[in-house]
């Protein structure tokens, strides 16, 4: 069988599976008893659990730590509310996996150094959902020894860590977090402080206005320069407070601007004393004043611009003579640069002011223009017309990621009317044969769901005829992925018959590229014989958060053909993941995240980056 599917995207196509499944599934009858439901609901646990100790157990046979600690954290994070102790322990076992780790060896490459860094921010952010100061001591435990470990290449990353976790534990103790807080910033402000100022302001505003103060407090004895992150923390902050609706949000997933959260939901801005405001605007200007329009901090300075009418009213006198450094630095700009400065004002303008500036803009911004345009246009009613600027405007990959969710989130949105004649002419009118098999099996998710399963066999039936059934590329694993999903609603056993030729696929091109690294031709996939999982294998963001979900679906309906389709993975390392994440379809205790917005561009989760405009 030609090798023509890249292999980590079949691999992970196979193994994403995510905790919002369960809800979709079809319900039991209704005559069934409370008692006899909750039976099976045991007895389905039971069989989660018993997989979870075999996948446990199986950690041992795995040569990479980093492997053994990507399944471990995970299974910890089942296992905490069960029992407790022993997920601690495997936390543990993680950390001194990850402290024993040497990534900054040269003979390990940089990837490796980014894979240990990755996995240590797993580790300590799922354990700090279950006990944020449980994770400030895994924090220590897991610092690897040698000077060059995670972070030597970043003094303050230690420090970030710790105050990012330590916004955690304002979730359940506001308090112990202030108290904590204070006692971190004794070394330092960064990045971290903010998290922990955003959580504090949703728990207990009084408590957020008093560490927005002793933040300002410490800049004063920071040595503030710009481009630095306490600099960069003061400007935040003020942005924060001075500017709370600063025009509207788009999300950016995978380089496609989304309108992100309906304005009612937006939480409300922080509020500092006039006093600490005044000191932190003035400590902002009086380190923007020292920096020479020439030493390569153009866009840094650039982005207290929108502060200025603000700064006025606080610290004029330093405004008026950031004016004539900002001025002086316009003249400096060369045209390309300018156009990057005014990105922010044009974002924000109407559809049609941004399609006439970007057809003038620098072309490494443009297309990011006429996807915003398109959003905005689509959010706004007129699909048609966003749906020809991206066919007219975008090429290749882009082109297809936006015509994708501009097809899916008009389903959606016709769906939310409740008008499926309209989705369905959505559906028709889709040219390629993945994206249409893609709506049709989301539409046919949505029968389902009202009990209609003969109207939503019927659309997987088409979907299916669109669709080889041995995929020659990633959009083809999607849709196909797509339609198994579904039929996880309609008609399980096609579910098995779609994933289980994936599986046998995935085994010979896993066997294919094991070979070729042994012999120094692979792509860093394999090591020492074994497949890196990396980090979240069964989170993922960006490329492949949106990947379909299939496999785990089945849990609930078929646990145990589920679990023998798992299986049929060849490899160890592959099998145990596969296992793991089967269990935590079941026994999963987090909440469900936010699902897409209806009527919006649908965009999956994670790889999200939230910029404000």
């Amino acid at each position: 069988m030609p090798l023509r599917l890249p292999l980590k995207v079949l691999t992970l196509c196979l193994l994403i599976l995510p905790t919002t499944a369960a809800a979709q599934l079809p319900q039991t009858s209704k005559q069934e008893s409370e008692e006899e439901k909750a039976k099976a609901r045991k007895e389905l646990e039971r069989k989660a659990l018993a997989l979870l100790d075999e996948t446990v157990e199986g950690v041992a046979v795995l040569k990479l730590a980093e492997n053994r600690v990507a399944v471990r954290v995970q299974a910890a994070d089942l296992l905490w509310p069960r029992d407790e102790k022993r997920a601690r322990s495997l936390f543990r076992e993680a950390a001194a996996d990850l402290a024993a780790l040497k990534p900054a060896d040269p003979s390990r490459g940089g990837r490796d150094y980014w894979m240990a860094a990755q996995l240590r921010s797993q580790l300590l952010y799922t354990a700090a959902e279950r006990d944020a100061q449980f994770a400030l001591e895994l924090l220590r435990d897991s610092r690897p020894a040698a000077a060059d470990g995670p972070n030597a290449g970043d003094p303050d990353g230690e420090l970030r860590l710790e105050q990012s976790l330590t916004a955690l534990a304002a979730e359940s103790d506001p308090k112990a977090a202030m108290r904590l807080a204070e006692e971190s910033l004794s070394k330092g402000v960064t990045y971290g402080v903010l998290s922990l100022l955003e959580r504090l302001r949703r728990k207990d505003s009084e408590a957020a206005t008093k560490l927005a103060g002793k933040i300002v407090e410490k800049l004063h004895g920071e040595t503030l320069g710009v481009g630095q992150e306490p600099w960069m923390v003061g400007v935040s902050l003020l942005n924060s407070v001075l500017l709370p609706q600063s025009g509207e949000q788009l999300t950016y997933y995978n380089n496609i601007p989304v309108p992100a959260a309906r304005a009612a939901e937006r939480p409300k801005p922080l509020v500092m004393e006039d006093s600490d405001v005044r000191d932190l605007a003035d400590l902002v200007a009086s380190a923007a004043l020292k920096e020479s329009p020439g030493n390569g901090t153009f866009g840094l300075l650039m982005s207290i611009r929108p502060l200025m009418p603000e700064l006025e009213k606080r610290v004029p006198a330093r405004a008026a003579q950031l004016k004539l450094k900002l001025a002086e630095m316009d003249k400096l700009l060369d045209p390309r640069a300018r156009a990057w400065e005014q990105y922010d004002a044009v974002m924000s303008k109407p559809p049609d002011a941004m399609l006439e500036e970007a057809a003038k803009a620098p072309a490494e911004m443009r297309n990011q223009i006429y996807m915003a345009a398109a959003a905005k246009l689509f959010n706004a009613g007129d699909a048609e017309r966003a749906r020809a600027i991206a066919t007219e405007n975008l090429r290749g990959q882009e082109r297809e990621q936006v015509l994708a969710y501009l097809d899916n989130a008009e389903v959606a949105r016709a769906v939310e009317k409740g008008n499926t004649d309209d989705a369905r002419a959505v559906v028709s009118r889709v040219k390629s044969k993945e994206r249409r098999a893609s709506a049709l099996a989301n539409l046919a998710t949505v029968y389902a769901a009202k009990g209609d399963k003969k109207t939503a066999g019927g659309l997987l039936e088409e979907a299916r005829g669109l669709l080889d059934r041995q995929p020659d590329n990633e959009r083809e694993v999607e849709a196909l992925l797509e339609v198994a999903r579904a039929y996880a609603l309609v008609e399980p056993a096609k579910t098995f018959e779609l994933i289980e030729p994936l599986i046998d696929q995935a085994n010979e091109m896993m066997s294919a590229a094991a070979l070729l690294e042994k012999f120094g031709a692979g792509g860093g996939t394999f090591r020492k014989g074994e497949m890196l999982l990396g980090p979240g294998m069964g989170e993922l963001g960006a490329t492949y958060a949106r990947h379909v979900r299939a496999l785990a679906e089945l849990a609930r309906v078929d646990f145990d053909r589920t679990r023998q389709t798992a299986d049929r993975f060849n490899r160890d390392e592959a099998r145990l993941m596969a296992r793991l994440l089967i269990a935590r379809s079941v026994l999963n205790d987090h909440p469900d995240p936010a699902p897409n917005t209806p009527g919006g561009i649908g965009i999956g989760t994670g790889g999200g980056v939230i910029v404000s405009h």
